[in-house]
Formats: C-alpha cells, sequence, structure tokens
C-alpha cells in the first residue's frame, strides 16, 4: 500500500513562514544527490534530475502536489468550457520574475509554444503538449488554451511545462541557462551556479509571491556514489540525501541522528523485448550462430515471465524497498486493476513453454540495463539474467550510463532491456502510451496491437475518471496478457535527512528544498 506523509496545511504554513534559526541567523541547506540534470534549461529534458532543479527557479501554471494532485500555481484557478476543448485560467496578479519584469499570459504563451521544440533537446515536452490547438493571451491576466480533442490530463500535463520570461526570445539556447544569462524564473529560488559534476546552487528570492523561502542558499550537490552521499550525511557534510541506498534504510530508521522518508512512487520498473524483427542485435543460437528472434514467439516471452522472481527482486536486490507489481498503475492510481495481481513463478511450465518453442536448450542473449538511472539497476540486470539461466537462455549483461542508454534504446539497438517509467499525471494512460502505444518513440520493443492503441486513444478524450481508468485497465492488460512488458515492482522513493529536518516524500521523486522542513 502506498506510504504517505500528511502535513496540515497550517503546520506547513507554519514552517516556510520562518527562515532563521533560534539564534536568529539565516540558514542554509545541503542536499547530496545521485545525478546531475542534462541542462538548467527547463524545456530540454522531460527527466527526473532536471525536475530537481527547474523545481527551486522556475514555476508551473499549475503545480502538483507531493500526491500527484494538481493545485492552484501561476494560475490561481481555471475552468473547462461546455465544449470540453477549451480551458480558461486565471492568473495571478503582482508576481515578478527575477529580474524583476512582471509575469503576463503573453509569458506562459511563449512557454507553452518553445517547450516542445528545443534546440538540440534530447527529450522534449512535445507529448504533454500535444492536445493542444491553441494557446491565447486574453490579456495580461487570462489565458485561454483550445485543445484538439477532449483531454483530462490536461491539467497535469501543463503543471510539468516551466514559465520562462518571453523577453528571452525564442532563440534562446540551452547553454545561456547553464550560465545563468536566461535563467530567470518566478520560483521561491534565484539560479546562483551550475557546475557540472559538482553542484547547482540556488539563493532565495525575498520577492517570491508566495510563502517566503525557508533556505538562504540551497546547494544541490553531486555524490553519484550511494555510499558516499550516505557517509556525506552522517559526517554532517550534507543535510539531506536523496535516493538511500535500499541496502541501509533498515539501519538508518534505527539511527537516531537520521530521520527517513520513504512512499511508494508512481514509478514502474519493466523489461522490455524486441518483437518486431526476426533477426535481432544481440541474440544468437549457442554456438554463437544466427537464430530467428525467439522473443518474436510470445510462448517464449512467457517463460521469461514466469521465470523472473519479483518478490525475489523486492526482497534481495530491493531489500524490500519495493512493491511488487505486474502492471503500469500504483495501487490507487487511475488504470489500476486488479485484474493483474502478481503471477506466481513457474519454473516447470517455463521449461515446458520453451519445449513447446523448440528452444529447450536455449540460446544466448545480451540483456540491456542502466547503471546509474534506477535503485539498483545493474543488480536487477544481474538478478534477472541468473532467474533466465534456469530456462537455459545464457545471459551476458551490460549495464551501461543514462547517457548512452536511451539514445540507443530509441535506436532499437538492444533485445531485452530494463526500462523504468515515472508517472506525473495521477492515471496510466501517459506511462501506457509511452511504453507501447505503436506510434510511441518509447516503445522500444515496437510491439504492436491495434485495440490496445484504440483504447489509450478513447481513454485520453474520456472526461470521466472511472471509465477512463476501465479502459485504460484493459489496454494495459493486453499488453501483459501478451508480455509485451515483464513489469517487476514499483519503486519506494528514499530520503534521508539529519536529526532535527524532515522530508515531505513525494510521489514523483522530486528532491526539492521546499520539502525540507524543521521536525
Amino acid at each position: 500500500m502506498r506510504i504517505a506523509m500528511i502535513f496540515a496545511a497550517g503546520l506547513l504554513a507554519c514552517v516556510f513562514g520562518h527562515s532563521q534559526t533560534a539564534a536568529g541567523q539565516t540558514r542554509n541547506l545541503i542536499i547530496g544527490m545521485p545525478t546531475d540534470p542534462t541542462s538548467i534549461d527547463p524545456h530540454f529534458a522531460d527527466l527526473g534530475p532536471n525536475y530537481n532543479i527547474k523545481a527551486h527557479i522556475f514555476e508551473h501554471l499549475l503545480e502538483l502536489a507531493p500526491d500527484l494532485s494538481v493545485k492552484p500555481g501561476l494560475a490561481e484557478s481555471w475552468s473547462l468550457a461546455s465544449d470540453k476543448i477549451t480551458w480558461d485560467f486565471k492568473l495571478r496578479r503582482g508576481v515578478k520574475f527575477h529580474d524583476g519584469s512582471p509575469f503576463t499570459a503573453h509569458d506562459v504563451k511563449f512557454s507553452l509554444e518553445r517547450a516542445p521544440d528545443v534546440h538540440t533537446a534530447p527529450s522534449t515536452f512535445k507529448r504533454r503538449l500535444q492536445d493542444i490547438k491553441e494557446v491565447i493571451a486574453v490579456d495580461d491576466h487570462n489565458l485561454r488554451i483550445v485543445a484538439h480533442r477532449p483531454s483530462p490530463a490536461l491539467p497535469n500535463n501543463l503543471a510539468t511545462i516551466a514559465i520562462l520570461n518571453r523577453k528571452i526570445g525564442k532563440d534562446a539556447l540551452p547553454v545561456d541557462f547553464n550560465n545563468g544569462k536566461h535563467t530567470i524564473g518566478t520560483g521561491p529560488y534565484k539560479f546562483a551556479e551550475f557546475v557540472p559534476g559538482l553542484h547547482t546552487v540556488f539563493t532565495a528570492n525575498p520577492d517570491y509571491w508566495g510563502e517566503k523561502p525557508h533556505w538562504n542558499r540551497v546547494t544541490l550537490r553531486l555524490l553519484s556514489n550511494m555510499g558516499s552521499r550516505l557517509a556525506a550525511l552522517l559526517a554532517g557534510d550534507v543535510d539531506a540525501i536523496a535516493e538511500v541506498p535500499t541496502t541501509d534504510v533498515a539501519r538508518l530508521e534505527a539511527e537516531k541522528k537520521v530521520n527517513i522518508a520513504r512512499i511508494v512512487s508512481a514509478r514502474v520498473m519493466f523489461w522490455q523485448m524486441d518483437v518486431f524483427r526476426d533477426a535481432s542485435p544481440h541474440v544468437t543460437a549457442n554456438d554463437g550462430g544466427p537464430i530467428k528472434n525467439p522473443f518474436l514467439d510470445r510462448r517464449v516471452r512467457e517463460a521469461a515471465a514466469l521465470v523472473i522472481d519479483k518478490k525475489a527482486i523486492v526482497d534481495r536486490i530491493m531489500e524490500g524497498v519495493a512493491e511488487a507489481g505486474n502492471q503500469i498503475a500504483s495501487p490507487g492510481m487511475i488504470g489500476f486493476t486488479d485484474a493483474l495481481p502478481v503471477p506466481p513463478t513457474n519454473l516447470a511450465r517455463a521449461r515446458q513453454l520453451m519445449a513447446e518453442a523448440g528452444l529447450a536448450d536455449g540460446f544466448k542473449v545480451t540483456i540491456h540495463a542502466t547503471n546509474n538511472r534506477y535503485v539498483n539497476d545493474a543488480k536487477q540486470a544481474q538478478a534477472v539474467a541468473q532467474m533466465l539461466a534456469r530456462i537455459n537462455i545464457k545471459v551476458n549483461v551490460a549495464a551501461i550510463p543514462v547517457s548512452m542508454y536511451f539514445a540507443a534504446a530509441r535506436k532499437n539497438e538492444f533485445s531485452f532491456m530494463l526500462v523504468g517509467w515515472g508517472n506525473l499525471s495521477g492515471d496510466s494512460g501517459v506511462t501506457a502510451r509511452e511504453a507501447l502505444h505503436s506510434k510511441s518513440i518509447n516503445n522500444y520493443g515496437k510491439w504492436i496491437n491495434p485495440e490496445f492503441d484504440r483504447l489509450i486513444e478513447t481513454a485520453e478524450a474520456e472526461t470521466d475518471d472511472a471509465a477512463r481508468g476501465k479502459l485504460l485497465g484493459r489496454a494495459v492488460k493486453l499488453g501483459i496478457d501478451d508480455f509485451a512488458i515483464i513489469p517487476t515492482h514499483w519503486q519506494v522513493n528514499v530520503w534521508a535527512t539529519k536529526r532535527g529536518l524532515r522530508y515531505i516524500p513525494r510521489v514523483d521523486e522530486q528532491t526539492i528544498a521546499l520539502s525540507v522542513v524543521p521536525e
């Protein structure tokens, strides 16, 4: 079940309303982070490490609460017209950018038009804005968005698009965000410095329109090694850390000098197979010779699913800091279905299926995983390799940096790969589309099912949550039943802070200074 920490609004107001220690001194905050952003440009990449940065400097038309519910942001209210495609937003007055210029609807229009197409960007926000037909600045404080079709997830998607000062111009380059030239937001912190491989630094925005920042200066320090992050916390070199090593969670929960915060995330981990070509690049016969791609055969995919022990992965590899799953939506999310329980392993049936497919003696395959993106990603790959060996699949593991991984995956260079999809929409529609829709560039196995596509597209235009959930559940079940993907678990997000501080855990994995509060 989802583990959550609930804080009363009055308590938060009290906490964020103070920015001094008992001695009256402003406080600085240092957080140990596992990864660097790819750019400070908030439109450059729709990736978790970049979200951690932009949440300090920039704001959105709407914002996502720690549980992914949508709340007012730079828009104080919004409404949907009876035609179900016209959205009206009333913007806050008196908001200023860090350079003192006023925030208006024209800045929102500029940002929504820039975000889908950023020069050299590897992973833009285009897919989050694909339903928008037109953005109209009615006046400085009123905005209208007309969609191509009913789009119930539009508010959630708008909550991922940072609002920039239109004065930077349409030709603004990502490099000029890294050096601070264009790093002008409306958020609680101002950009101070970005040194790749070292740190990102922010200073409090004294003119912030909302609750004043608690911390005078915030440093996100890169500590990519899990052991180094933990050691820095225990030594007092940092005040908080993200992605606590699973091997240390139980020990730290008993440590009096440390506070732990955890929550089941919306990130599902799964394995995806090449199911679209006769010759797969990393599959050979046992003698090293060519072989027809065995993953084209559903029986082989099912056999793999039957020997990948999800409970063992959770208990042994993730040290119990995960939740076994067999679908994309986590419990409580729109699209979760009871029709997809976690199945038990079945070695006898798996071997029977391999024999029926004419592959009782197995074959060789290189499976790919990241080694610095997900919690215990390389360890997961090693465990799956051992499990597949039980049905005579001889596995070589290639664990590579995330900087190379997804570019290769989109070029279909892998045969069997680890993928982790986070979810910011509150339902499984975005993840399902990205992972399995026939037109998605992130459908790395290139599985195609017209009925799946139809169900997803119908769900995306369904404004009734219950009806949309049923459509999404039916769609995902098609993919699971055909073993297009093999889900293993949902990550559990874990943070640690020194005594005297607590972290308000977030489903979306973001690590931000506003969530670090005194006890």
